[in-house]
């Protein structure tokens, strides 16, 4: 009986503490930033063509708007693993289009 007792907070003892699952703030808060100037250097770069010139235009207003939000004061755990979601996504796609830039 004790031994089942014990096995509870074993298991738990073994997970990782929540706290460390969480993307951190400030990180994602410096690759947003720096996706940004590498979105508005592509733009002014000329080494783009019309379309894809168009998708840079339409990235660089979500990494603005993920930047506003995560150089918020405070940013709930959950808001803050959806920014680092989109902030992967944008990351994706402006490495797609750097490629095509060399």
């Amino acid at each position: 009986m004790i031994g089942c007792a014990l096995a509870p907070a074993v298991a738990l003892a073994q997970l990782p503490s929540i706290g460390s699952m969480l993307p951190d703030k400030t990180q994602l808060l410096e690759q947003a930033q720096k996706l940004v100037t590498e979105l508005t250097a592509m733009k002014s770069s000329g080494k783009l063509g019309a379309a894809d010139a168009g998708k840079v235009d339409s990235l660089l207003p979500k990494a603005t708007a993920l930047n506003t939000e995560l150089a918020k004061p405070q940013v709930p755990p959950s808001r803050l693993t959806q920014l680092a979601g989109q902030l992967g996504d944008l990351q994706k796609q402006v490495g797609a289009l750097q490629g095509l830039m060399k």
